[in-house]
């Protein structure tokens, strides 16, 4: 086993071990496989451990506690980044909305028919009872109907506040007939900002509302003057103090279930722009940049042809290294292209970079993983972490 020690900015161990089914979601070699430094300790004394194990893997404390592992890229890896599951904060998904409850500022329709015998004898006389009348809740959730009287409707449904009508009028009329709807929606919204072309407040009616009709109703596909999109790979969903990172483009292409994710008074859907949707090339490219891509991710040979390609004179071709500071599960990978022969660049043209991925371009020597470590930290970025590590795996959306 090769254990190396690097002292720059922070302490790294790379070391080997592996298995046949290796991926970022096998417990047989996932970033948690090895938990402790006792882990590693029995790495050392266990040779026939060892010898099972042919995978390369990096303990970044500073990135991540649980060893990261190295993945080569090859035929199989493109496949399951292609197929990888559907992943989704689980909270967002156990919420489901029930019938409409009324509340304060709602404006109420009601429509009452019935005989006025029971009436004094005045109105029965010959007056008549307006059938139509429309209220809104008071700052103290009840309204006045009259010959019924001042009833509370906060917290209930349409049916319930019929029912309450019914009974105080029949009271004062034969077999009343009662129909209550709301006119005006105004106690419960939810909030649309940035990148929509209609940002606003959307009112929660009778109809429940769900994700995908609230991007499409503000248009989240809006391009502005500027030529600038909204990152539909990085909606900001807030509910109950907690902001959840979606990945809407890549969930509107892989399945329906944006469809289930209803929304609830006082959600916030926030677009940002696309303005940080960048990929870093660093190393030995002959010109390393940030490129910016747009809602569709770009390849990895597409990004270092756009950095003018490989320094043949000074990179190490074979250790070109892909740095993705979060994956769908909310944890680092890491990646590794050979491109010293034409089989490495068709794969490269068919792995797929995401935003705020990180291509290092090894080179030539020893101070080729220092050098990569040394770029790498300044452009690390943890503002997206997700609030909850449940995670659902859609199998047949």
């Amino acid at each position: 086993m090769r254990l190396l020690i690097f002292s720059i900015f922070l302490p790294l161990i790379a070391y080997s071990c592996s298995t046949s089914t290796c991926s970022s979601t096998s417990d047989a070699c996932t970033f948690g496989a090895l938990r402790s430094s006792s882990d590693i300790s029995n790495l050392s004394s266990n040779n026939q451990f060892i010898k099972k194990r042919n995978y390369d893997a990096a303990i970044i404390s500073d990135l991540s506690p649980d060893p990261i592992l190295i993945e080569s890229i090859d035929a199989e890896i493109i496949e399951r980044e292609a197929n990888r599951p559907l992943s989704l904060p689980t909270n967002l998904l156990q919420y489901s909305p029930t019938s409409y409850k009324i509340g304060k500022g709602d404006k109420l329709f009601i429509y009452v028919y019935g005989e006025t015998e029971r009436l004094s004898a005045s109105l029965a006389a010959g007056a008549a009872i307006n059938p139509i009348f429309e209220k809104y809740v008071r700052d103290d959730g009840t309204i006045f109907y009259p010959n019924a009287g001042i009833i509370d409707v906060e917290n209930k449904t349409v049916e319930e506040v019929r029912t309450l009508l019914t009974e105080n009028l029949s009271l004062v009329l034969n077999n009343p007939q009662v129909d209550v709807s709301v006119s005006e929606f105004n106690s419960k919204k939810i909030t649309v900002s940035g990148n929509f072309q209609k940002p606003g407040t959307y009112s929660i009616t009778t109809v429940p509302m769900t994700l995908s009709q609230v991007v499409s109703n503000a248009n989240g596909f809006y391009t502005n003057i500027s030529g600038e999109k909204g990152d539909l790979t990085n909606i900001k969903f807030t509910r109950d103090g907690y902001i959840y990172n979606i990945d809407y483009e890549f969930l509107s292409r892989n399945s329906q279930i944006q469809n289930l994710i209803y929304l609830k008074d006082g959600d916030v859907i926030h677009l940002p722009d696309s303005q940080n949707n960048l990929i870093h090339v660093l190393g030995e490219a002959f010109q390393p940049k940030s490129i910016k891509i747009s809602r569709k991710s770009i390849s990895l040979s597409s990004a270092i042809s756009q950095a003018n390609g490989l320094n043949r004179t000074t990179a190490k071709t074979k250790d070109v290294y892909v740095f993705r500071p979060l994956d769908f599960e909310g944890k680092p990978r890491i990646f590794k292209a050979n491109l010293s022969d034409p089989n490495g660049y068709l794969l490269a043209a068919n792995f797929n970079l995401e935003s705020q991925d990180i291509v290092y371009i090894g080179t030539r020597g020893v101070t080729s993983w220092s050098r990569f470590i040394q770029q790498l930290i300044p452009f690390t970025n943890f503002l997206n972490q997700a609030q909850s590590t449940e995670i659902v795996t859609n199998k047949g959306f």
